[in-house]
């Protein structure tokens, strides 16, 4: 019911909204210039305030998912980290990532979609304190990570009405539907439409090139106000600049050439009625069905990102998260553990002598072949091409080797395939850690420096690297 009520509260904030901007528009003064402008502002204000409903409704989203789940609060807690992963996936407003960081600030549990999470020293989470100091939800500024340009949500998790933690979510403004809305506005003839953060940087407007850049027409507003309308000319042309605050130190900005704000206003004062009406249209119609939608994203996630179409496999991303998994467990336990990366041999020249579709099918043979040779603990996954990745837990050098010699049997069978007789071999590394410790990267690194050694060796043969404390040694190659 509460989840019904937020989506009612939603829709009837939004109508409202639409009803005062359509109201404003056909209210304008007797006085043709100054109603134009107040117009604008109107219009403007009422954007800045369908922009505060869209973070206020993300707030709500992400207060729920805080508050429907167990949180365990420990440091690479799994259990943490797949509720994380279930949220970005079923979350079309925060989908690039998802952390739960501790009172103190340092990060317990990290779910990213993509890429790293910004670093807790990124000064555009000030803002995000600031506003949690205030008692109220955090909204960063816009944080530049690996080439993305991102935005965090955060509220507390609380037990027993107390804050125990934090839940920070985290959108791409390059995708996230905030972008999509400012980039469909059309308020007049070569008018641009802009979001930007307290910064000035743009997290959101018509023209998706100027995402993550500052906008300098914000040295001509007055920052005391929080809306207005200025006339600036720069380069021999005038620039007419609407602004309205969002409510949560963001701005909503529109800048339109002078020429065309005079004369195409009152023509377009009806279209922009009826983009407006449109507009809410589509809010309320995604509001309605936003359940709906999860549940197809979330099932189109789990298809497209975490499971490889052709053999069925996981692919890189569930892979690196169950090694995470192992590796935190492994450092609690101290029992060794061993990932290995399988190459195909000869892939290029199978394809090009015997066809694309001969390729194919070869490749769903080996992943079969491979899942056959492991243990049922272990987990192979597809990296994409020809190379294939095994986790073994609870594995000494000695199991993984002869988990590998059972991989380079099984794939290295004779087969036909349409009609063309085939043997195929892989070249297998193999990086063990014992007792020691050792990050997700460097694990992997491992393992791929071995088998591009055993590629050296000749096709078809296996090496094996057994990592303890940093150092490596090569105990035998076959």
């Amino acid at each position: 019911m509460r989840r019904f009520a937020l989506l009612a509260a939603s829709v009837v904030a939004v109508v409202v909204l639409g009803a005062l901007a359509v109201w404003a528009q056909w209210g304008s003064g007797a006085t043709a210039d100054r109603a134009r402008r107040a117009d604008r502002v109107t219009l403007q204000t009422t954007l800045a305030g369908l922009t505060e409903q869209y973070m206020q409704f993300t707030f709500l989203s992400t207060k729920s998912a805080a508050t429907a789940v167990d949180w365990h609060l420990q440091p690479g807690n799994p259990r943490d980290q797949a509720a994380l992963g279930a949220l970005v996936k079923a979350s079309p407003l925060t989908s690039y990532g998802a952390a739960v960081v501790s009172l103190a600030g340092s990060t317990l549990t990290a779910y990213p979609s993509t890429a790293a999470l910004p670093p807790a020293t990124d000064p555009g989470y000030n803002a995000l304190r600031a506003d949690l100091l205030a008692g109220k939800p955090g909204l960063s500024n816009v944080m530049h990570v690996h080439g993305t340009d991102v935005v965090a949500f955060a509220v507390p998790i609380t037990v027993a009405n107390q804050p125990v933690a934090l839940l920070v979510t985290f959108a791409d403004i390059h995708t996230w539907p905030l972008q999509g809305y400012d980039a469909r506005l059309n308020v007049g003839s070569r008018a641009l439409s802009y979001v930007v953060d307290g910064t000035g940087t743009i997290a959101a407007s018509t023209n998706p090139a100027e995402l993550g850049k500052h906008l300098a027409a914000l040295t001509h507003v007055d920052a005391s106000k929080p809306s207005g309308f200025v006339s600036y000319h720069d380069a021999g042309a005038t620039t007419e600049l609407s602004y309205g605050s969002d409510g949560q130190g963001w701005t909503a900005v529109t800048a339109q050439p002078a020429a065309t704000f005079s004369g195409a206003l009152d023509r377009s004062r009806r279209l922009q009625s009826l983009a407006l009406a449109l507009l809410l249209s589509i809010v309320m119609l995604l509001l309605v069905v936003f359940h709906h939608k999860r549940q197809h994203a979330l099932a189109r996630l789990a298809e497209e990102r975490l499971y490889d179409p052709l053999t069925g496999l996981g692919q890189r991303g569930v892979f690196e998260l169950r090694v995470r998994a192992a590796l935190a467990r492994q450092k609690r336990h101290r029992q060794p553990m061993a990932v290995l990366f399988c190459d195909v041999d000869s892939f290029k020249e199978i394809n090009d002598d015997h066809g694309h579709n001969t390729g194919d099918q070869l490749l769903v043979t080996i992943a079969k072949r491979i899942s056959l040779a492991i243990r049922e603990t272990d987990m192979v996954a597809r990296f994409g091409g020809d190379e294939f990745a095994v986790i073994m837990e609870e594995a000494n050098a000695d199991e993984a080797a002869r988990v590998a010699e059972r991989i380079r049997r099984h794939v290295g069978a004779p087969l036909t395939l349409n009609g063309k007789e085939l043997s195929p071999s892989v070249s297998v590394g193999v990086a063990v850690l014992t007792d020691g410790e050792s990050t997700l990267d460097e694990l992997l690194h491992e393992a791929d420096m071995a088998m591009y050694e055993a590629k050296r060796g000749g096709a078809g043969h296996q090496l094996l690297t057994v990592t303890d404390h940093g150092d490596v040694a090569v105990p035998h190659q076959r």
